[in-house]
């Protein structure tokens, strides 16, 4: 079983939620989805889906998701007492494409008010905290979930407790499965009905967004072309989205990076086949170096110990009839050389 923490991706942004088994819903922040219906819910490098944006709340600045199929990670208990002040506590945070770390510190506080909402402050923290992650107690039970760095702290963050978090679930457990918000200005929570006042709250009348409202994002210029030719490539654009111009594709073995370079105006398709072995033989970079002669419009590279496949085109020269045949080769190759990388040469497997 795998950690329940996962990695979420939007058009936009990329971000960490927690997995809650017992309520097949992913907790993360609202900012990481503002403005998205669906969003890439990812439990590791191999396994992604689309989840259904169910819940908005941006006073508390938390936000629900579902994924389509429920995911088969590990499930946290619940702390039954809440940590006091001292207790030692453990932060588990992850980047997208970075493994799993445990920070260790301590509760310095388990009442802070901050903006009218009460926190736990603590010092599980290395660099910036990754928000969405969760806050252990001493017995690795779920205390909290972090939510914010202290300002002008570099030790210090906010986790806003299990007993608040348990609280809101209650309320949206109350609508049985209806998308819904909480309004900002009343705090209170509207469900999704048949007809709702659009954009606005019906207790008092202030802006409201509800998922329902929120529209597909629809690309533009080249992330428009970028994503045509996924599609023509057979692979859904949706899944592949990894923020703001970046894709990622799989195809066998293969990890395909697609981005794009505004300022230079240059995408690039970078095939992350292999990794070189600590004492990796001459006759691989021989190999390398032939293949990089021979190949038109593909050029191998290292990068640390990874091996990488390289298509470059500049937007001016995008197109779906001159990109989707380079992307197509450079598709049908990666999975194909890291085969005779690892098999031939020695090369291992990421």
């Amino acid at each position: 079983m795998l950690t329940p923490l996962v990695q979420l991706a939007t058009p936009f942004s990329t971000g960490t939620g927690l997995y809650l088994a017992d309520h097949q819903l992913v907790i993360t922040n609202e900012h990481v989805v503002r403005s998205n219906s669906t969003v890439v819910v990812e439990v590791d490098a191999y396994s992604e889906q689309l989840a259904e944006v169910v819940y908005l709340d941006a006073y508390y600045d938390l936000a629900f998701l579902r994924p389509r199929v429920a995911l088969e990670v590990t499930s946290l208990a619940w702390t039954s007492t809440p940590p006091q002040i001292g207790d030692a506590v453990t932060s588990l945070a992850q980047y997208m494409g970075e493994p799993l770390r445990e920070l260790s510190g301590e509760l310095l506080d388990d009442k802070l008010m901050h903006h009218g909402i009460q926190y736990l402050l603590h010092t599980a923290r290395e660099g910036d905290t990754v928000v969405g992650g969760a806050l252990l107690d001493a017995e690795g039970a779920l205390a909290g979930i972090n939510m914010m760095n202290v300002r002008g702290s570099s030790t210090e963050s906010l986790a806003l407790p299990t007993q608040t978090l348990e609280q809101i679930l209650a309320a949206f457990g109350r609508g049985e499965g209806k998308p819904a918000a909480r309004c900002f200005h009343c705090r209170e929570i509207t469900f999704e009905l048949a007809a709702n006042p659009k954009g606005f709250c019906p207790n008092c009348g202030q802006p409201l967004v509800l998922p329902s409202l929120i529209e597909e994002v629809t690309p533009i210029g080249v992330e428009a072309t970028v994503e045509e030719i996924l599609v023509a490539a057979g692979h859904d654009p949706r899944l592949a989205r990894r923020g703001p111009n970046l894709w990622r594709i799989r195809q066998g073995s293969a990890t395909i990076q697609v981005t794009y370079h505004e300022d230079s105006g240059l995408i690039t398709g970078d095939a992350y086949l292999c990794r070189l072995p600590e004492l990796p033989s001459p006759d691989l970079f021989a190999f390398l170096l032939r293949e990089n002669d021979r190949l038109r419009q593909l050029t191998f590279s290292t990068y640390g110990r990874d091996i990488i496949l390289s298509l470059l085109i500049y937007d001016r020269y995008l197109s779906l009839a001159t990109a989707l045949p380079r992307f197509e080769e450079l598709f049908e190759q990666a999975d194909a050389y890291d085969d005779v990388l690892v098999e031939t040469y020695g090369a291992l497997w990421r």
